[in-house]
């Protein structure tokens, strides 16, 4: 597989925008607006950093884990969507297979975990 992000390489980069953008909310005493979220910073921080498919998928995922149902429908099925037209793209077993078995079983319990496969 060509050079990418592990999946614990994003989270941990989607994480650090989430922590750095929950710290200036608060050095700046900022209130939450209605529909701001850390989780949706620390997305746009990324959604674009990405080429291979899997790491696009990596992060859709990752962003749905995060926000963990707390995202509006709407937002829910942005991921969603983007998910399920990620995987019409890619063959997802033979993609799963490249990955060290660690970091494949941890995107496939992910993956089990949002309904997705």
């Amino acid at each position: 597989m060509e050079d990418r992000v592990t999946y614990g390489e994003m989270r941990a980069w989607f994480l650090g925008s989430y922590y750095s953008y929950c710290k200036v909310k608060l050095s700046h005493q900022s209130s939450w607006a209605e529909g701001e979220s850390e989780v949706g910073y620390a997305y746009g921080e990324l959604e674009n950093a990405f080429e291979l498919p899997i790491e696009k998928l990596m992060l859709e995922v990752i962003a749905l884990i995060l926000s963990a149902g707390r995202s509006p429908r709407k937002v829910q099925k942005y991921h969603l969507d983007a998910i399920s037209k990620l995987l019409e793209e890619i063959e997802l077993s033979s993609i799963l297979e490249e990955l060290p078995s660690d970091e494949m079983a941890e995107l496939k319990d992910d993956l089990r975990l949002l309904g997705v496969c």
